[in-house]
């Protein structure tokens, strides 16, 4: 879900209150102004007296973060994690996939794991592109044993006829499974990670 936290841009018209909001493609200024500025963009970062100063597309930026200064300033220039790393698919680690794979990024991310039965897997992926593949998801767990955490890759904004992330919830709460993450996958899918309910 990224790095997010408050700071006090300081411009050249003054101080503003502000929220940003890192993620692997950039970073986003929200608040009493606003800003988009991709990650590749970012130069010159630097942190000195909780003050984080950055050039980006020719301007130069400075958000008053206090104590949070250099970590902030640390992952501006980070390399961001690859979407295998943020799911936590290590080589050899062994998967589980149901449905067709809809973006060659999550491919790419699970092409080093070891592909097993859901029974076996120590991670379980899993596509829901219509309510039905939802509604199935919770008797298909059961019957295939699946007791290790599963991303459920679903839809995102209103570019994709997929279930969304609040549908995806609602009916895997209802089953006893918990949601502990989120992470983009591409501009129209995006994936929570569940873990089942714990035996009582």
């Amino acid at each position: 879900m990224g790095r997010q936290a408050r700071a006090t841009w300081i411009g050249d018209d003054g101080l503003a209150a502000v929220t940003l909001h890192l993620e692997s493609g950039g970073l986003q200024v929200s608040g009493e102004r606003r800003a988009r500025l991709p990650r590749a963009a970012l130069t010159q970062v630097q942190a000195t007296d909780g003050v984080v100063s950055f050039v980006a597309q020719g301007d130069t930026y400075r958000f008053r973060l206090g104590a949070a200064a250099s970590a902030w300033a640390d992952a501006l220039v980070a390399a961001p994690p690859t979407l295998a790393e943020k799911l936590g698919i290590a080589a050899g680690r062994t998967v589980a996939v149901r449905g067709e794979l809809p973006v060659a990024e999550l491919e790419d991310a699970l092409a080093e794991a070891t592909r097993v039965a859901p029974f076996e897997a120590e991670l379980v992926v899993v596509v829901v592109r219509d309510q039905g593949e939802l509604a199935s998801l919770p008797v298909w767990f059961r019957e295939c044993g699946v007791a290790s955490p599963v991303w459920v890759v679903h839809g995102k904004g209103r570019r994709t006829t997929a279930p969304g992330d609040n549908a995806v919830r609602s009916a895997l709460r209802d089953s006893g499974w918990r949601d502990t993450k989120v992470s983009a996958i591409a501009d129209a899918w995006s994936a929570t990670r569940f873990h089942p309910a714990k035996a009582s």
